[in-house]
């Protein structure tokens, strides 16, 4: 009984602290974001930051949160771009990472040392777990 208690209480903190994550990011933001950060990455890549911005809980430090791409986009991206937001409460197609980065425009940034690289790789980002 105390076990089961236990596990009780551990599911209601878990879906009160994911509650917690979504509200926490506005959703134009977030859509933005994904376009700025995505936007050449077809569906799924969209979806994969989607998923990321999720787990990392906030937007800080997501550079295509300000992109020039993101006035450019067409509006099938604004539409791929909501729709990868919304899915993305569902999935984790990037297990549990929070990171990401595109290492071969880019190279490897500098914080990946302190993450767990290769989480997954989905078409030009590489995603990245604390």
């Amino acid at each position: 009984m105390r076990s089961m208690l236990c596990n009780i209480t551990l599911i209601i903190a878990l879906i009160a602290n994911t509650q917690l994550t979504l509200a926490s990011i506005d959703q134009e933001k977030a859509v933005r974001a994904i376009i700025g950060e995505a936007e050449n990455q077809g569906d799924l890549g969209m979806l994969a930051v989607a998923e990321a911005i999720r787990n990392r809980g906030t937007l800080k430090g997501v550079f295509g949160l300000h992109s020039p791409r993101i006035r450019r986009a067409k509006p099938i991206i604004w539409r791929k771009a909501r729709v990868a937001w919304e899915k993305s409460r569902f999935t984790n197609t990037v297990r549990n990472a929070s990171h990401w980065e595109n290492v071969n425009a880019f190279g490897e940034p500098s914080w990946a040392k302190y993450m767990r690289k290769d989480v997954i790789v989905v078409r030009d980002h590489v995603f990245y777990e604390k």
